[in-house]
């Protein structure tokens, strides 16, 4: 009855949105005016709500009078008036860009263009561009997809607009009777973006859900393990942490027993398990931490034959052939593996001599097996082909080697080396090691002084602590000379000190950009005052990266003339701790562009970017993608590939197409052509001209520069600075205030992730159950 009361309360408005006045990109709340100056207001999640300023939109919901903004609209649902067909048309069905949709609602109603579809496709032969080809590709992918226009008039009663019908349409493509499914379990919807647990709620709210059902209760757990995990790096969470989370979402007080019966059932179903008293992870996570302690545990008690009999006669060889002296540390991770040992952590900082000894490793493998035998992996592409440069060995990345041998039940290679295992979370890990066969010799190279992987478990950081395999840990500094300083600097920023970072270096440079008396200045100004000052040291700070960028715009331009991607992609990064704020990843970005870029074709604009032709971009997210080698899109292939493109692939734009409303990115690394509809650009692309140190973890540049400003200090430690120095190859610069670097030289890192396989070797060393 109260549902209904309210209903009848609710009225409806349409308009032109006109400006955004206020924003909160959090709870998505907003506030706008329409051209008839009518002010609305409401939480719309579908898209950045200034994408569609200049659209006309219906709104449902009631007035209201805001002591600031006087008498506005209060929206609970906001639905742009373009007819749903327009987005069914343009989003889904293959072939039909914006501009022949738009043609063919102009000539045809909408009953009369879904007739001729079905029944005469021929007509459309009529209009400019449509050749018996691509008519062909639009009428199978209609005949394919027609059935899931019922879920546009099944959803809409429900406040989802047709953006976020689109999304549903692109994601249960494939799935039979969807309608039925998310009547029955409106909390499958959870898995699309821009919905989550929220909004998935409010439909099954709607369909009458009873707010204290297990199902309900179930559904919240599950997203927000998940989302924990994801969020945090945590591969396990304190029951009572999740109770807390959990009450934020259901609104609820008390009810520890609703979660309690929840997570027993949950347990018993095998959705999550306990991994000691009072902690609980979710079954991806658990099953792969669980089978990866398996997996090193089965090798712990097999071993190999010896390769050769006299190691010592044997290094005194190779090092004749290798060019260099191993030192006793590289002769012992060298010496392991002759042991028969299956496995190996080669673990070292930077300069430690880790590519030497991954070289020597392999060359002593080759005693007993072919070359091609023989494979060195790592996640991103550049990372692969650069391990691949040290050592002289075959490379590929992880998800390459995945797609090659998936008909497969173990990779055929007898050696697998894995570089940069610091970056490796624990699903991926996992789904590495279960293909790896009992007798492959598997080497792990990492750096733990590194930042952790994206995403949940600390496989690296767990294995050296429990020794879950033998270790070999380099520690002495390797340099051609006194004048090259990254690799002590960074390792003194390791350790929590201060480096000789002002002397002249050949591949590092500190520029100082400071408030003289930082200190004693903000103690005597007023916050206006100081406010002034710190804007026009970020300004100076930003003036001189600049300045420093502009040497390497003509070799930039060099290597995309010659074809060299790859070198263009890598040889000079801009790499910051945050992304908002004048030295921020997104402002250094916008700069950085227009340096950079000289495009003069149109380019498309999102968001926070305009995308130009010839722009450097990263992938921000991990996505299965449409796809082709290079070689079919050269040879203007019809025929799509579905290709995994992970969070911190960098490419290159290489075409925007307006028809089909598309930007094409080329990563030169991993071969392949990736298509982006522009409606996804905002949450799938960003510039890369700037970056996060985030999102470099992995990667190596020739020249690397990174300012140093107290608007950052929040982010300020050691891991973090260590990791961006590590970056570059040849040349680093720091630019900014000294007093900042150095604070950032002494705040050591103790963020510690909680993970499956630390909590199972807890519980194993207390000796107690867990429950």
């Amino acid at each position: 009855m109260e549902t209904n009361n309210q209903e009848e309360r609710l009225f409806n408005l349409s308009g032109v949105i006109k400006k955004v006045l206020y924003k909160n990109e959090e709870t998505k709340y907003i506030i706008a005016v329409l051209e008839n100056n009518q002010k609305i207001c409401g939480t719309y999640f579908d898209t950045d709500i200034e994408k569609i300023v200049g659209e006309e939109i219906i709104l449902r919901g009631d007035w209201i009078t805001h002591k600031k903004y006087g008498v506005q609209f209060q929206f609970q649902t906001l639905e742009l008036k373009e007819a749903e067909i327009f987005f069914f048309l343009t989003k889904i069905v293959k072939g039909i860009g914006n501009k022949f949709a738009h043609e063919l609602l102009e000539k045809y109603s909408e009953d009369e263009l879904i007739e001729i579809l079905n029944e005469k496709p021929n007509e459309l032969l009529q209009f400019k561009g449509i050749k018996e080809k691509k008519l062909e590709k639009i009428v199978s992918s209609w005949n394919r997809f027609k059935h899931l226009r019922e879920l546009g008039t099944f959803l809409s009663k429900f406040g989802v607009t047709s953006n976020l019908i689109n999304k549903i349409y692109s994601h249960f493509s494939e799935v039979e009777n969807l309608i039925e499914k998310i009547k029955n379990n409106p909390y499958i919807l959870i898995d699309i973006k821009g919905i989550g647990f929220k909004r998935a709620d409010e439909i099954a709210k709607v369909l009458g859900i009873d707010l204290k059902s297990e199902f309900r209760i179930s559904a919240c757990i599950n997203y927000t393990l998940r989302e924990f995990c994801d969020n945090n790096g945590n591969s396990s969470i304190d029951r009572f942490h999740l109770y807390k989370l959990l009450n934020e979402s259901l609104h609820f007080e008390n009810e520890e027993l609703l979660y309690e019966n929840a997570i027993t059932k949950m347990l018993v179903q095998q959705e999550i398990y306990v991994t000691r008293e009072n902690r609980l992870s979710p079954s991806i996570l658990y099953n792969a931490e669980r089978k990866i302690l398996d997996f090193f545990q089965r090798r712990k008690d097999e071993k190999n034959r010896k390769i050769v009999a006299n190691f010592s006669e044997y290094i005194e060889k190779r090092e004749i052939s290798l060019g260099f002296t191993l030192s006793e540390e590289q002769k012992r991770a060298v010496e392991i593996i002759n042991e028969g040992n299956k496995t190996l952590f080669l673990i070292g900082y930077a300069g430690t001599g880790k590519s030497t000894s991954s070289r020597a490793i392999l060359e002593l493998l080759e005693e007993i097996v072919s070359y091609d035998d023989i494979i060195t992996i790592a996640l991103s592409g550049i990372a692969s082909q650069r391990i691949s440069d040290t050592t002289g060995y075959n490379s590929s990345t992880i998800q390459s080697l995945f797609v090659k041998h998936e008909d497969k039940d173990f990779f055929p290679h007898k050696v697998i080396l894995l570089d940069e295992a610091s970056m490796v979370n624990s699903v991926m890990f996992y789904n590495l090691v279960k293909k790896i066969s009992h007798d492959t010799v598997f080497i792990i190279v990492g750096d733990d002084g590194q930042l952790p992987a994206i995403g949940a478990g600390n496989i690296l950081e767990d294995s050296i602590k429990y020794e879950l395999a033998p270790i070999c840990k380099l520690t002495k500094i390797y340099r051609q000379n006194e004048n090259q300083a990254i690799a002590v600097i960074a390792n003194e920023i390791r350790e929590g000190n201060i480096p000789e970072y002002s002397k002249e270096y050949e591949d590092f440079s500190f520029i100082n950009v400071s408030i003289n008396n930082y200190y004693a200045v903000k103690n005597s100004l007023n916050q206006s005052e100081f406010s002034g000052i710190r804007a026009q040291i970020s300004e100076n700070i930003l003036n001189t990266i600049l300045n420093i960028s502009t040497s390497y715009i003509q070799k930039y331009y060099d290597n995309i003339k010659a074809k060299d991607i790859s070198k263009a992609l890598t040889l000079f990064q801009v790499i910051t701790p945050m992304k908002a704020g004048p030295l921020g990843v997104e402002n250094i970005n916008i700069q950085l562009q227009t340096l950079f870029n000289h495009t003069k074709g149109k380019g498309y604009k999102t968001k926070l970017y305009e995308f130009k032709m010839s722009d450097k971009v990263i992938h921000i997210k991990n996505e299965n993608m449409k796809a082709q080698t290079m070689q079919m899109y050269k040879s203007n292939s019809t025929e799509y590939l579905e290709k995994r493109v992970f969070n911190g692939q960098l490419g290159l734009i290489i075409k925007l197409d307006f028809d089909e409303s598309q930007t094409i990115v080329l990563y030169p690394n991993d071969d392949m052509v990736v298509f982006y509809d522009f409606e996804d650009l905002n949450s799938l692309l960003s510039l890369a001209y700037c970056l996060t140190i985030h999102k470099t973890q992995g990667m190596e540049y020739e020249n690397a520069l990174i300012p140093m400003s107290f608007s950052h200090y929040i982010m300020h430690n050691t891991k973090l600075l260590y990791t961006a120095i590590t970056r570059a190859k040849k040349m680093c610069f720091i630019v900014g205030e000294e007093d900042a670097f150095k604070s950032a030289c002494k705040k050591i890192e103790t963020t510690k992730r909680e993970s499956v396989i630390n909590d199972l070797l807890l519980h194993k060393n207390n000796n107690s159950l867990p429950i």
